[in-house]
Parts: C-alpha cells; structure tokens; sequence
C-alpha cells in the first residue's frame, strides 16, 4: 500500500458492538477517498448479513472497520 513516494500513512480502526440492533430504513453506506493516494478500506461484521434489511432486529452485532490511507510527500514529485 505504500508506493515510495507515500511517506506517511494514516490508519483508523474502529469496533462498533450492540446487543441489539434495528434499521427503520435499509442504510446506504460507501467510503470515498479523492486524490491519488494509497488506501484500503474493510471491515468484518458478526451477526449482520451483508445486506441488512429495515424492519428487522439483529442481535450481538459486532463491526470492526479498518481505513488506510497513504499521504504523499509534498517534497517528492507526483506521479504523471
């Protein structure tokens, strides 16, 4: 993930737990990265499905979500 001309990364982690959890509406989620760095984006979920559905209770529900992302060094020039 980290081209040399990336001198610095970020990453965030992050775990969501709930006993339970309900959607009144069916969730629309992305992640966007603009630029030309690096990144990765994943996450690992226990006790939803990959598509959640309103109306519906899940129970012990856990997400683990992971973002990185390279930042380019500002002394090095871009790629063409």
């Amino acid at each position: 993930m980290t081209p040399s001309h990336h001198a610095h990364a970020i990453s965030f982690d992050a775990t969501v737990r709930a006993r339970r959890l309900r959607f009144h509406e069916q969730p629309r989620t992305r992640v966007e990265f603009f630029g030309a760095t690096a990144h990765e984006s994943s996450s690992d979920r226990t006790g939803l499905p990959d598509r959640v559905q309103a109306a519906t209770t899940y129970r012990d529900v856990r997400v683990d979500y992971r973002l990185k992302a390279a930042l380019d060094d500002p002394d090095q020039p871009s790629d063409p």
